[in-house]
């Protein structure tokens, strides 16, 4: 079919507009990455992951709100991810390893990289306890996706997450970004440090043999609500932002808990 249109036509027009928008948005999308060469100029030398997930959520955020019709907010999302991936890049190679265990592991690897970017390395690792090894011995490269602890369906692979080697690795996220459901479908674990965006959740585990998780959570002021229990061991859903050595998870263990570790805490869009 011969779609060429005489020069000066509404068509050709249109197209020329096309055209001279496209160039535009190249330029501005350099100009951009020139800004995070000069940001990551200015910082210190310093290790670990260049990934600041509070300020990720806040400017999807701003930008979902911001967008003028008739852009989509699925649209700004993943224009903005993969804006953001780039970003990352520029500062470090970050590697990807995801670990579903009994869910879907297309689910899980299709849900990475639309987070992380079509040009990131992902890897599966089958079982999350896998990826979140790999991940620990890696801390300055590698970030595992896990299914959602407790996800129905998937096995109570969870408890793992009180083993002293994993616990350099926190929630940093929780995926997709884009909220829906009541819980994320997946979880980010990195060896980084976790950020608050507003309207956080705050993901904890502790040992609960005598379950007096309610009656501390009351007296600690927190709000929350226990997610899976596997005796002794509770996975608690909190409201709000703990920071990873927050006084309040310490007056838990003074309300009757034992060796409460905050995991981290995510924040959707």
């Amino acid at each position: 079919m011969n779609d060429q249109s005489p020069p000066g036509s509404p068509l050709e027009t249109i197209r020329a507009e096309i055209d001279g928008i496209d160039r535009t948005l190249l330029s501005l999308l350099a100009d951009r990455l020139r800004a995070v060469d000069k940001m990551s100029g200015l910082k210190p030398a310093e290790h670990g992951l260049p990934i600041r997930p509070g300020r990720e959520v806040a400017l999807l955020r701003r930008l979902v709100a911001e967008a003028p019709a008739p852009l989509e907010r699925e649209f700004v999302l993943e224009i903005w991810r993969a804006v953001i991936a780039a970003s990352l890049r520029r500062q470090r190679v970050i590697d990807v390893v995801v670990g579903g265990g009994r869910s879907d592991p297309t689910r899980l690897f299709d849900i990475a990289r639309r987070h992380f970017g079509a040009r990131t390395r992902i890897k599966d690792l089958g079982e999350p306890q896998a990826a979140l090894q790999k991940a620990a011995e890696n801390p300055d490269t590698v970030v595992a996706v896990t299914t959602w602890p407790a996800a129905p369906g998937v096995g109570a692979w969870w408890p793992a997450l009180s083993e002293r080697r994993f616990h350099a690795l926190h929630i940093i996220a929780g995926l997709p970004v884009m909220g829906g459901a009541d819980e994320p479908e997946a979880a980010v674990f990195a060896a980084s440090a976790t950020e608050e965006a507003g309207n956080d959740a705050t993901m904890l585990i502790a040992f609960d043999p005598h379950h007096r998780l309610q009656r501390a959570l009351n007296e600690t002021g927190l709000t929350g609500r226990e997610i899976a229990r596997a005796e002794p061991r509770v996975l608690v859903r909190v409201d709000g932002f703990l920071g990873l050595d927050d006084p309040r998870a310490a007056a838990l263990t003074r309300s009757g808990m034992d060796s409460v570790r905050v995991l981290g805490s995510y924040a959707r869009v």
